[in-house]
């Protein structure tokens, strides 16, 4: 059997429904599969980003084309060849979760990866939300990211930076490590 090759594949159109399955039967189609992906509809636009694992003429396939299925969903697509999860993974990390909430207000993402940055910390996966409170309608904003920290940083010191950046931007702020 040959080894499977992997593509990052990328898209962003107007939403509508069925387009998961037009993506996902034209991969399919062409010998190959989703291993990893996230979607999400952003105002009227449909958003979409998957890890794309199949041998290389399946991924030759999906490649040339590309076009067609832009023409059928109305998604522009970019297509990246990129290396197997289990080759990109660094193995000297802590799995943490970061979760911060406040009153709505600008800066909120940039100050919370700024000190994971500063850090040495890997993003693994991050996701905000802005919603309002039920009762009282004031606009919330809540953010949630998987990060890889590297073992030689010192998870009290990054505590403590995170805790530094809630008092100035007023958030609830926590990271709590994802292994025993």
């Amino acid at each position: 059997m040959a080894k499977n090759g992997y593509m990052a594949l990328s898209g962003l159109g107007p939403d509508r429904p069925g387009l998961v399955a037009e993506v996902t039967r034209f991969l399919v189609e062409r010998g190959c599969s989703v291993q990893e992906s996230r979607m999400a509809v952003l105002g009227g636009e449909f958003g979409v980003l998957m890890l794309v694992a199949g041998a290389q003429e399946g991924l030759d396939s999906v490649q040339s084309s590309l076009a067609d299925l832009q023409a059928q969903t109305g998604l522009r697509l970019v297509l990246k060849l990129t290396a197997s999860p289990e080759e990109h993974r660094r193995a000297a990390v802590v799995p943490c979760q970061v979760t911060a909430s406040s009153l709505d207000h600008e800066g909120i993402v940039y100050a919370v990866t700024n000190v994971l940055y500063r850090a040495g910390a890997n993003i693994v996966a991050l996701e905000t939300t802005a919603y309002n409170a039920p009762i009282t309608g004031s606009p919330l904003f809540r953010l949630e990211a998987s990060v890889d920290v590297p073992q030689a940083v010192s998870l009290p010191e990054l505590r403590a930076s995170l805790s530094e950046v809630g008092q100035s931007e007023n958030l609830d702020i926590e990271l709590k490590t994802l292994v025993g």
